[in-house]
């Protein structure tokens, strides 16, 4: 290594995101934020503005709906944390406005997007700056309707009770 590249190395920081106890951390901690978040979407009065609540939940589901949209998850998962990310889209851009029809399936969603991230936990943490930007344009004011794409399946998904749904109406 020339000593120009290893006064690079040293000026720089490791990322504690590639090796496992780090990853491990901060899985730990995303688990919490999550409990909080869908203790949150239970609670919180509807109609009331939900800015900070809509973006922690655009970050925790896009994590997990992007993990599952490349990865093989069990059942629905795929469609339905996508589905649930684009109401929290859908909210966030009708100025914020909670829709408490929606906590119970926010909140399970959640829970459904902890386990796809800790069973792809590489992968969800190559996921964490797109899902950063999504919160951070809610956050911003920023948010537009088509800030995440339409559900693509996978090729090999062609059994998924979804799609097949899709197929028959």
């Amino acid at each position: 290594m020339s000593a120009t590249k290893k006064k690079q190395a040293i000026g720089r920081r490791p990322d504690p995101l590639q090796n496992p106890v780090g990853r491990a951390i901060a899985m730990k901690a995303l688990r919490q934020d999550m409990l909080d978040i869908g203790i949150k979407c239970l609670t919180v009065e509807h109609g009331s503005e939900q800015r900070a609540l809509l973006a922690r939940l655009a970050f925790m589901l896009g994590v997990g709906a992007e993990v599952a949209a490349v990865a093989k998850v069990l059942g629905d998962n795929r469609a339905g944390l996508h589905q649930s990310l684009a109401e929290v889209i859908r909210m966030a851009c009708d100025g914020c406005r909670w829709d408490d029809a929606w906590a119970a399936q926010l909140q399970l969603a959640l829970e459904v997007s902890a386990e796809v991230m800790l069973d792809n936990a590489v992968l969800a943490m190559q996921m964490v700056p797109g899902a950063r930007a999504l919160a951070d344009d809610i956050t911003n004011g920023r948010i537009r309707p088509d800030a995440i794409e339409p559900l693509q399946w996978p090729q090999g998904n062609e059994k998924d009770s979804c799609r097949r749904t899709m197929a028959v109406a």
